[in-house]
């Protein structure tokens, strides 16, 4: 009994969903079978308490009191009590949105031939859907839908049926839909390598919305350019209208879907920052600050230790130390509880290092080891870097040797990324055994620095040279 999807769904209900569900079970309209009511009072009374197993004996010993057991018919009244739950549940779902219920309506009524009632559904349900504030997939759903219904009435005679009008909304609800699924596509393929997928009509439908004049729809020109960006992300062009376009959205898209957008955005400037262009290091800072300070780069109130890092990281290139301290003093409550602690401390070593308080940074970072790759690499380059400043250059070869070996194992580090912290490695190697005297040898080595793609420690090198 204890796997059964009727104890699952039960677990999951909250106390206003069990009050009224006892409501719901008490009215003859949705159950006639008081056994159903007493087997939900005694899950109800059981689970709970810890008592996951809920043996069938217990039940029926509480459900049927004084009679044989009989595990048929108790699991005919488990089929009944699951029958009136999902109901309740599809009812209540149902009941929440406004928009389909009037839509069911409409057809309801346009199928008995209720004309005023019918114009009157029609006309509310389209009036809502247009008063709320969302303009994404499910809007252009909705209102194709809509068009859809009108178009079932009985045309009658010099009237024009609204083809036209069904075909325009259907195409802009395909078209949206195709778009976000094929970034998504995108998205899961950029984290599992081995996945294929195939394109289908996306070439033609990318072409058509450039020259059709669609993109003043924001469900389709969000993730026109956000599929554009990330695949062609050389021309810089997309991400140019994206990033505007984002900050229009806030409102338009549910919570989720709008944290994928900014995700989207964020995901393009990692890369570019990594090559070196620090520009974009002050477009994923606004990117941070305006998604953490609306709520929209949290989850369930949680915000995941690479958001809250990678913030963190955007502020410091800027040298926004103020607004880096004031950051983590107020969202670290935000974080998981279980890794805060180490999160919170591995960010302030970076504060401290950026302010040049090497000595507080080197007591934060050498207290924790990181079971997430990324943050080992950043840990260990910055003490590298703290090493080369306070010429223990005895220390700095050891940790640049195990760094390099380090790197070789782990063989699903991000092809970019590992490229940055290896051209990072051997230039470290190139810093150490530079002449400081010889002004031939620094020009050679800062037009390497610069020319140098992946690099994620551009300026810091170029530093070195101008301070010794």
């Amino acid at each position: 009994m204890q796997k059964s999807v009727l104890l699952e769904i039960i677990r999951s209900l909250d106390k206003k969903e069990i009050r009224e569900l006892n409501k719901w079970l008490q009215s003859p309209a949705h159950n006639q079978r008081q056994d159903v009511v007493r087997l939900f009072d005694f899950l109800v009374k059981n689970l709970p308490n810890g008592d996951e197993a809920a043996e069938k004996a217990r039940a029926w010993k509480y459900v049927f009191p004084g009679e044989a057991f009989d595990d048929a018919y108790l699991r005919q009244v488990m089929y009944f009590l699951l029958k009136a739950i999902e109901d309740y549940l599809v009812f209540v779902d149902f009941s929440n949105r406004k928009i389909q219920y009037q839509l069911s309506l409409s057809r309801i009524y346009r199928e008995r031939k209720l004309d005023k009632a019918y114009r009157q559904s029609f006309r509310s349900g389209k009036e809502s859907l247009e008063a709320q504030p969302l303009r994404d997939n499910d809007y252009l759903y909705y209102k194709f839908l809509f068009e859809k219904e009108y178009s079932l009435l009985p045309v009658v005679k010099n009237a024009s049926a609204n083809l036209q009008e069904t075909a325009n909304t259907l195409e802009k609800w395909f078209l949206a839909e195709k778009l976000h699924i094929s970034y998504a596509m995108l998205a899961h393929r950029s984290v599992y390598k081995t996945v294929t997928y195939e394109e289908g009509m996306l070439k033609q439908i990318l072409d058509y919305c450039e020259k059709e004049g669609v993109l003043d729809e924001p469900a389709i020109a969000v993730y026109y350019y956000a599929y554009l960006a990330l695949t062609n992300p050389s021309e810089e062009l997309y991400f140019d209208k994206l990033e505007p376009l984002i900050q229009q959205l806030e409102g338009l898209f549910t919570l989720s879907e709008f944290r994928t957008i900014y995700v989207a955005a964020i995901n393009y400037c990692v890369p570019k920052i990594n090559q070196g262009k620090l520009d974009f290091s002050k477009r994923a800072f606004d990117l941070y600050r305006n998604g953490l300070k609306s709520g929209v780069l949290l989850e369930n109130g949680l915000v995941s230790r690479y958001t809250f890092g990678n913030a963190v990281g955007a502020a410091l290139r800027l040298r926004e130390f103020g607004w880096a301290e004031k950051f983590m003093e107020d969202f670290q409550h935000h974080l998981d509880e279980k890794e805060r602690n180490s999160i919170v401390n591995f960010n302030q070593s970076r504060v401290y290092f950026e302010k040049g308080d090497y000595s507080q940074a080197q007591r934060l970072l050498t207290q924790f080891e990181y079971d997430d790759v990324h943050l080992n690499i950043i840990a260990k380059t910055m003490l590298l870097k703290i090493y080369f400043e306070t010429d223990e250059y005895d220390t700095f070869e050891s940790l640049l040797e195990s760094l390099r070996t380090y790197l070789q194992r782990k063989e699903t580090l991000d092809a970019t990324r590992k490229a940055s912290y290896k051209n990072m490695i051997s230039l470290m190697k190139k810093l150490l055994q530079l002449n400081i005297f010889s002004r031939a040898q620094k020009e050679t080595f800062r037009e390497l620095v610069v020319k140098t793609n992946p690099l994620a420690e551009r300026d810091w090198f170029l530093r070195q040279l101008d301070r010794r």
